[in-house]
């Protein structure tokens, strides 16, 4: 594991709420050996803003055979990082990066039939999502139930790329929403996680 951080292009920014973007990292290809993940792993940008050098450590959200290296960033009240990506990072841009960390991971078991079960609110389905993408790609014979909280639909991130899993993986992806500030038709759908 290095602990070296890597100037990385950004390739792409998406809006994918309101509050929150995708960032997509060009890597080089002399790097991507660095910056192979596991699902699940997550990532440290490091900038200066406003006189400060600052590190904020990101969840990937693709999945290890996606091809592509990406973080989901969601404004947060008071966070000068988070607030900076959503507001001011443009696509060319170059920000330090260090390799994939963590072990909050699932091994995957190509021959398994397990049934994986993943519990996600707000942002926090970024990890989640890295996971769930890779199980249900690579465990063919597996299931996977998400029950994932939001305050409401229209602050859930990544919805449609989840519906889009969902549509992919029918019989073996199970979504189940929560949400606290919307009222829906079942009451099981509804509250506080």
């Amino acid at each position: 594991m290095s602990t070296m951080f890597h100037p990385l292009r950004v390739r792409a920014i998406q809006p994918d709420t309101a509050e929150a973007v995708v960032v997509s990292f060009d890597v080089p290809q002399e790097l991507r050996s660095v910056f192979g993940f596991t699902q699940g792993q997550y990532l440290t940008l490091r900038k200066e803003i406003a006189g400060e050098d600052l590190r904020r450590s990101y969840s990937i959200c693709a999945g290890v055979d996606d091809g592509e290296l990406r973080v989901g960033v969601r404004k947060v009240k008071g966070g000068v990082f988070s607030n900076w990506i959503n507001e001011h990072l443009q696509p060319g841009d170059t920000i330090n990066v260090m390799a994939p960390q963590g072990r909050f991971f699932v091994p995957i078991e190509p021959l398994a039939q397990r049934h994986h079960v993943g519990i996600a609110g707000g942002s926090g389905i970024t990890p989640i999502l890295s996971i769930m993408k890779t199980v249900l790609a690579r465990e063919p014979h597996s299931r996977f139930t998400l029950i994932y909280g939001n305050r409401a639909l229209r602050s859930t991130m990544f919805k449609e790329e989840i519906e889009d899993l969902k549509d992919k993986y029918m019989t073996r992806l199970v979504l189940n929403h929560v949400f606290s500030d919307e009222h829906t038709d079942a009451p099981l759908n509804m509250g506080l996680m």
